[in-house]
């Protein structure tokens, strides 16, 4: 199992080595190809639709066939394939739609059925221990690589960029390759119709799912085209990657601390501090004036972006039972994939018109509708957890106000 744990770490650092070419600099890449921002927010929306309606389909048939491992590598190498041959020749758009879609079915593929995976080798342990601390290598490999991309700005030329997305995929698949599965699968993503209208039917699952839907749209149409406002703001590739690496660096202790931080003082007041932070953060880039104050604003994915990744997942289980937590991940996992794909194409088709630091305005007003769901609607999910042993009235005014809806829900 330990070597388990190595490979398994290895292929998240190493995948999220080449994603880190595909987020910050493949966007960058299309816009000197003469893409406008909407062609390349509809091209990223086109991938993640695909991922969105094919997500429950591979987790059933990976069950099925009682293997995880053949999708992922195959996953890996059709993308090393796209990514060191296919892509650096295209250049008419229609191609390129037809090629995200199949990037798409790759990528999803991966993340889905590796997350799977982890869980699998996680049956006898703490599964949420265990894939937070796998996930983090992840993060992990994405600050390595902006760091070095920083350094050393010339391996974001296409010469140089297009081999090295081919060569990570093919040294993330060789880990995968060497990693044991469990004879014993973990039944994670293949929910039944009748589970999920049971779900559904659940008031307070579909608060929260509203909260995350309004909320992640606005923080992928944003994360996005991070790269981009840099680019317009007339900063260079060294500037994107320092960008991103403040925000990864952030990251990664931070999602530690808020999931501490969540069984301590509940779930409701780190959803709540979030939805307050995202149209603060997405006020701050459109009144940016040089690319040197977007790494400032980086700083708050320590918020922004450290709770929304690990607290609603805490969250939507507390709602659910032991036997509907794989479907409810199923639910969670569809809402993040069709936000991904409806945040960055609205983000495009607005900067498209009003320009790229004036879209932020408008991306600060859907974050807005979340903070309105969490302050209006959003129960604490686990009320239990709410005990603070100290006589300081104004904290527990403070708290009171990060742990109670304005409407509550009657009994």
């Amino acid at each position: 199992m330990q070597e388990n744990s190595f490979f398994i770490r290895a292929f998240f650092f190493t995948y999220y080595v080449a994603w880190t070419f595909m987020f910050s600099f493949i966007p960058v890449y299309l816009r000197d190809r003469g893409f406008s921002i909407g062609k390349i927010g509809l091209l990223t929306a086109i991938s993640a639709l695909v991922g969105a309606l094919i997500q429950l389909l591979v987790g059933r048939l990976s069950d099925i066939i009682g293997k995880r491992k053949p999708f992922i590598i195959v996953g890996l190498l059709l993308s090393a394939l796209i990514y060191s041959f296919i892509f650096p020749r295209i250049t008419n758009y229609r191609n390129f739609i037809f090629l995200y879609s199949i990037i798409g079915l790759c990528i999803y593929t991966i993340l889905t059925v590796a997350s799977v995976l982890v869980i699998d080798l996680s049956l006898s342990g703490q599964v949420g221990r265990d894939y937070a601390s796998t996930r983090m290598w992840g993060s992990i490999g994405f600050l390595s690589c902006v760091s070095v991309t920083g350094i050393v700005p010339i391996l974001t030329s296409p010469d140089y960029m297009f081999p090295l997305i081919g060569i990570a995929f093919v040294i993330a698949a060789i880990f995968v390759l060497f990693i044991k599965e469990p004879e014993t699968k973990a039944n994670v993503l293949a929910p039944e119709f009748k589970s999920i209208k049971k779900l559904v039917m659940n008031a307070d699952i579909l608060k929260l799912l509203t909260f995350y839907f309004f909320y992640y749209t606005a923080l992928t149409g944003a994360s996005s085209n991070v790269n981009l406002l840099v680019k317009a703001l007339g900063g260079s590739n060294r500037m994107i990657s320092f960008s991103y690496a403040t925000s990864a660096g952030v990251e990664i202790p931070f999602m530690l601390i808020m999931g501490i931080l969540s069984d301590k003082i509940g779930r409701r007041p780190l959803l709540m501090l979030a939805s307050l932070a995202l149209p603060i953060r997405m006020l701050l880039y459109s009144l940016a004036k040089a690319p040197s104050s977007i790494i400032g604003i980086q700083t708050m994915h320590s918020v922004t972006f450290a709770i929304i990744a690990v607290i609603p997942i805490v969250y939507i289980n507390d709602l659910v039972s032991q036997e509907e937590r794989g479907t409810a991940q199923g639910m969670l996992n569809m809402t993040t994939a069709f936000a991904s794909a409806f945040g960055p194409f609205l983000a495009g088709y607005i900067a498209d018109i009003v320009g790229i630091s004036k879209m932020f305005i408008y991306l600060m007003v859907i974050a807005l509708f979340a903070t309105i769901v969490v302050i209006a609607f959003l129960e604490e999910s686990s009320p239990d957890i709410l005990h603070f042993n100290t006589e300081n009235q104004s904290f527990h005014r403070i708290i009171k106000a990060f742990t109670k809806p304005l409407c509550r829900k009657t009994k």
